[in-house]
């Protein structure tokens, strides 16, 4: 028998149960639906995880720290201060160094107080944030790296220093003041420069330290994209050539409030900006043997994709669960079948139909079952994957967040969902298909 003639015998004899072919080409849909709406939220997750560490310049990135004694086979270890900057700046491959410096510290406006840091961040690299779409521009603009005064607030900030009926874009342009403690005694290295640079500062103090007040414009208003120290999106932002003149001078913790340590002229953490991510393992050698220690998402990026292998396969294995349950009502429905047709198959044999061509013939029927569940489940799956991702991003606006898309559905995932439900399906129908062609002709035909 030609194929052809397989399938318009398959479709004719599908057409004679329309009922129950349709409810088990539902059951085949639904499992392929739910199949491949949770491996497409997975892989959409995989996406967007390693989309915002690009954005984060986090794959393009090295982390510095200081060298520690034990790890050193220097005589002393080097400290990470702006000399270490300007030598990490020189470095083949690196675009820039970026200190993090975040300010502890009380932002005032309008009679309201947010306790929150004031972090540093180069004007070309909030530009170009804003440029990649990682960061919203609401209302306002950017500043430059000369506005030593600008401030970017997030419009989560903004709107906790405003009553709810009052947007954040009220905000722009007006004069904020914020406040960090800094150390008393401005005689001492880089305390000067700081008591120097903060005019006003109050008499009050807390243990060796006292409050000082840095008056600000703000310049922008923004919302996304939480910072490397602020992972909840209520963030400040200045120029990072305002707050290290004050870096020096403020504390370590709150616990050095009541020591008096302050940071000094070193860094904890200084960033180091690759241009590409090929040069990253080069540049991250070449900081190793100046002495500091070093991590990159290199270090990181094996594991992370092992656990979202691993977050595929369980998503995979629960949408499975209703595959499985199709295929046994192709079981069923393919029994009943080779049950009620025992006589056309017995006069089928006696035509000089073989074995295998009876068993063709129900394979084509179940492959038939498969193609059209398994089309059915794909545009029920993608319907479903596009409604989660409205409702979640729904969610996203309700607490200022940015949209994203949250569904990643590949042509691989559409061509291996297929697949899958035909093969699936094929699985389930061998055995009536075998149980069908061990039919006895003569006993068969006993039935007419």
């Amino acid at each position: 028998m030609i194929l052809r003639d397989q399938f318009r015998y398959a479709f004719g004899n599908l057409r004679k149960t329309r009922l129950r072919t349709f409810l088990t080409a539902a059951g085949v849909a639904i499992g392929i639906a739910a199949m491949t709406s949770m491996v497409s939220v997975g892989n959409g997750a995989q996406r967007n995880v390693l989309k915002a560490l690009n954005e984060q310049y986090m794959l393009t990135s090295v982390m510095v720290r200081p060298g520690q004694v034990a790890d050193s086979t220097m005589d002393s270890i080097p400290p990470l201060d702006t000399t270490a900057l300007t030598t990490l700046r020189a470095l083949p491959g690196v675009r820039d160094a970026i200190p993090l410096i975040a300010l502890p510290g009380l932002l005032m406006a309008r009679g309201e107080r947010l306790f929150q840091n004031l972090e540093g961040m180069p004007a070309w690299l909030l530009e170009e944030q804003i440029e990649r779409g990682r960061i919203e521009l609401v209302a306002g603009r950017a500043y430059e790296s000369d506005e030593t005064t600008a401030l970017v607030i997030s419009e989560r900030a903004a709107k906790r220093l405003l009553p709810d009926s009052v947007p954040a874009e009220t905000l722009l342009g007006e004069m904020v003041t914020f406040v960090v403690a800094q150390v008393a005694d401005s005689s001492e290295g880089g305390a000067a420069s700081a008591a120097s640079f903060l005019p006003g500062a109050a008499q009050l103090g807390i243990g060796q330290f006292q409050p000082s007040m840095l008056t600000l414009t703000v310049a922008g208003i923004v919302k996304g994209g939480g910072t490397f120290g602020d992972f909840v999106g209520v963030s400040l932002w200045v120029p990072i050539e305002t707050v290290e003149p004050l870096h020096a001078a403020s504390f370590q913790d709150l616990g050095s409030l009541l020591t008096g340590d302050v940071q000094g002229e070193g860094y904890q953490i200084v960033q180091v900006l690759t241009g590409e991510v090929m040069v990253v393992q080069q540049v991250q050698d070449s900081i190793e043997a100046m002495g500091f220690r070093t991590q990159s998402i290199l270090d990181e990026i094996a594991e992370v994709r092992r656990a979202f292998v691993i977050m595929n396969g369980l998503l995979a294995m629960i949408g499975g669960v209703s595959l499985f349950v199709a295929a046994m009502m192709i079981v069923n429905t393919l029994v009943m079948a080779v049950m009620e047709r025992t006589r056309e198959i017995g006069l089928l044999k006696s035509m000089g139909a073989t074995d295998t061509d009876v068993t063709r013939l129900f394979l084509t029927e179940a492959g038939v079952i498969g193609i059209v569940g398994g089309a059915g489940g794909l545009v029920l799956g993608y319907v479903v994957a596009r409604v989660t991702n409205a409702i979640a991003n729904i969610q996203f606006e309700r607490v200022g967040e940015v949209k994203i898309d949250l569904v990643a559905f590949s042509f691989w995932l559409i061509l291996g969902g297929l697949a899958f439900a035909v093969f699936v399906s094929l699985a389930a129908g061998f055995y009536p298909a075998r149980r069908a062609a061990r039919v006895d002709p003569v006993v068969a035909l006993r039935h007419y």
